[in-house]
């Protein structure tokens, strides 16, 4: 996606409203409106050419770039007013309810047959981009969790890429008795980064059909197959194996932990897909060393749980203004968007953007493609079990407190079960209110 994970939910006060608001009213009609921010430069001016200008449609698309810090609260405040851009840009799938019971969105299904956007796009992004049995996006990127690491700092302490529970925790051991910080983690510079590492616990230890079931509200939370998956990320943390130590972890912040990852004095990272736009520069010749980095599947930590779970979420779901004058247009321009593999693998192969769920094959890539990232994508393009990443599947309130609270139980403010009996009464009142995004069944993404 065109943001980075931690700044895309990053809201702000906002900043210049009076301008913003007075230029949605003077749109001509004549104009497909977009907005949208970027992480670098080289992003928006690729997107720019290659997505906006190279668009051959009805009408033409005007791009207007916002801040990163502050585009979800001047979409949510020009929506509010009856204005803002044709095609509307949302954190993902736990937003949309809110949009929805506003009334903001126009619903697609009409567009969805005429396209066929149901055979051309992810089963579980699809399922994830309803609300109310009504598909109200599409999903703009999606994105996935894997295991990080520097290819020279296993070879030189003869350690293998970990594929079990055992083997990751006999390297962690090993590594933190040689005073190496066996997995680089820290949330000084995002906090809910935590709920990467909840994340993984629930799916890999827990299981997705666990969590599956606890998401329509059969299973509590409460129930002991959380209590085992989140004490076990706790003991991790009490071990020192995740940021070196709880009280380094709150003060860890991510060039430094790339760059313990590249000189050897840090092991592993458990991270998304948008590290690959971030870790670069602290590798080879951009940082003055000559490491390198790889990424290799995560694993399960309990007997049971599928060997290959691919922990899956919407960065970033794109939806028509229910205000728009142009929605015919709007839906044109959103296909061309979401459609072609080889248009979404140039994407990444370019200028690192995270493509529409789409299957992407290795043929679909140019040959300028960095290997890692077609490696990388075409295997989150494979059959497997869905596992579902906290701040796509999850309401919003629920998931706050998931990551929040966590943070009180390794610094020992709370106990898991306390946590988790907190964490399933806010779950309750949200499926109650119908805020929970659409799960998927966990084997569904099978192209």
């Amino acid at each position: 996606m065109p943001l980075s994970r931690r700044n895309v939910l990053a809201l702000t006060g906002a900043a210049a409203l009076a301008p913003l608001l007075a230029s949605c009213g003077s749109d001509t009609g004549r104009d497909l409106q977009y907005w949208a921010a970027f992480s670098d430069r080289q992003q928006r001016d690729y997107f720019r050419r290659e997505r906006v200008d190279a668009f051959q449609g009805t009408l033409k698309v005007r791009l207007t770039v916002k801040p990163t810090d502050s585009i979800d609260r001047l979409t949510q405040t020009a929506l509010a007013a009856g204005a803002g851009p044709d095609l509307v840009q949302a954190a993902g799938p736990a937003q949309l309810g809110a949009y929805a019971a506003a009334g903001y969105l126009l619903p697609l299904d009409d567009y969805a047959r005429r396209y066929g956007w149901e055979s051309m796009l992810a089963p579980w992004a699809m399922a994830a981009s309803r609300v109310g049995g009504r598909l109200l996006a599409l999903p703009g990127d999606f994105e996935g969790m894997f295991l990080v690491y520097n290819p020279a700092t296993l070879e030189r302490h003869g350690w293998p890429v970990p594929t079990s529970r055992a083997e990751f925790e006999a390297i962690c051991t090993e590594a933190k008795a040689k005073g190496l910080m066996p997995v680089a983690a820290g949330n000084a510079d995002w906090r809910a980064a935590t709920e990467w590492w909840v994340t993984f616990a629930l799916n890999h230890s827990a299981g997705p059909d666990a969590v599956y079931s606890a998401l329509q509200g059969r299973t509590p939370w409460t129930d002991p197959v959380f209590v085992d998956a989140i004490s076990l990320l706790n003991d991790y943390y009490q071990r020192g194996w995740w940021g070196g130590g709880v009280d380094a972890y709150f003060t860890n912040t991510f060039p430094g932990l790339y760059a313990a990852l590249a000189a050897g004095t840090a092991v592993f990272m458990i991270n998304g897909t948008w590290a690959t736009t971030e870790i670069g520069p602290y590798f080879g010749a951009a940082a003055g060393n000559d490491a390198t980095w790889d990424w290799a599947p995560l694993f399960p930590l309990r007997d049971g749980v599928p060997a290959q779970v691919l922990d899956l979420a919407i960065g970033e779901s794109l939806s028509i203004n229910a205000h728009s004058r142009n929605p015919d247009a709007t839906a044109e321009y959103l296909h061309f968007l979401e459609s072609d593999p080889q248009r979404q693998a140039r994407g990444i192969a370019e200028a690192s953007l995270q493509p529409a769920p789409v299957p992407l094959t290795a043929a679909d890539f140019p040959p300028t493609v960095d290997e890692r990232l077609s490696r990388l994508y075409t295997w989150l393009s494979t059959p497997a079990t869905v596992g579902y990443t906290t701040w796509t599947f999850f309401p919003q309130q629920t998931d706050t407190d998931l990551y929040t609270n966590f943070d009180k139980v390794i610094t020992g403010q709370l106990t898991v079960p306390e946590y988790l009996a907190g964490l399933d009464e806010v779950f309750r009142g949200e499926l109650a209110a119908g805020k929970v995004p659409v799960a998927p069944a966990p084997t569904g993404v099978a192209r």
